[in-house]
C-alpha cells in the first residue's frame, strides 16, 4: 500500500504482513519539508496505526548522502519517534555500488542503539522481508 511519496525522489510503502514500513529511495535529492511530510508526518501516522514494529529503508539504487539539515532531523527525531510508536528494527537495504551511502546509512547507528531500535542490514528486498518474518 502506498503511503507517501515524492516523485523521482522515495516511495513510502507498507507491507502488512511484517508490519512494516518501506522507503524506496531513487536519489536523496529532497528537502527538510518533503522529508518531514514523507516520513515523520504520513509514514509515521500510517506506522502507528497498523502496529509498525519495523522501518526498511532502501537505499539499494542511490549514491552520495543526505542534504545537511535531514542528516541532522535523521539522528536528532527521526529514530526517537520511530521508538515512540513501537518500531524495534531499522532494515537498511545496502547500496551495492555506492560506498559513501553505505557509510552515511551506518552513521546512523549511533543513534540507534539508545532508542532501543536495532539496526539490520541486508543485501536486498526479498532478504528484508524474510528476516522479519523470522523476527515476528
Amino acid at each position: 500500500m502506498l503511503v507517501a511519496e515524492v516523485p523521482g525522489t522515495l516511495t513510502v510503502e507498507w507491507n502488512d504482513e511484517v508490519k512494516a514500513t518501506i522507503d524506496t529511495w531513487s536519489t536523496y535529492a529532497i528537502s527538510i519539508q518533503q522529508f518531514r511530510e514523507a516520513i515523520l508526518e504520513k509514514g509515521v501516522a500510517n506506522a502507528r496505526l497498523h502496529g509498525g514494529r519495523a522501518w526498511i529503508m532502501d537505499a539499494s539504487k542511490v549514491k552520495g548522502a543526505f542534504p545537511q539539515d535531514v542528516q541532522k532531523l535523521i539522528e536528532t527525531e527521526v529514530f526517537k519517534t520511530f521508538a515512540s510508536i513501537g518500531v524495534k528494527y531499522f532494515v537498511t537495504i545496502r547500496s551495492a555500488d555506492s560506498a559513501i551511502t553505505n557509510m552515511a546509512i551506518k552513521r546512523y547507528t549511533t543513534h540507534l542503539g539508545p532508542c532501543g531500535i536495532e539496526m539490520v542490514e541486508v543485501p536486498d528486498h526479498d532478504k528484508a522481508i524474510e528476516w522479519l518474518r523470522e523476527h515476528r
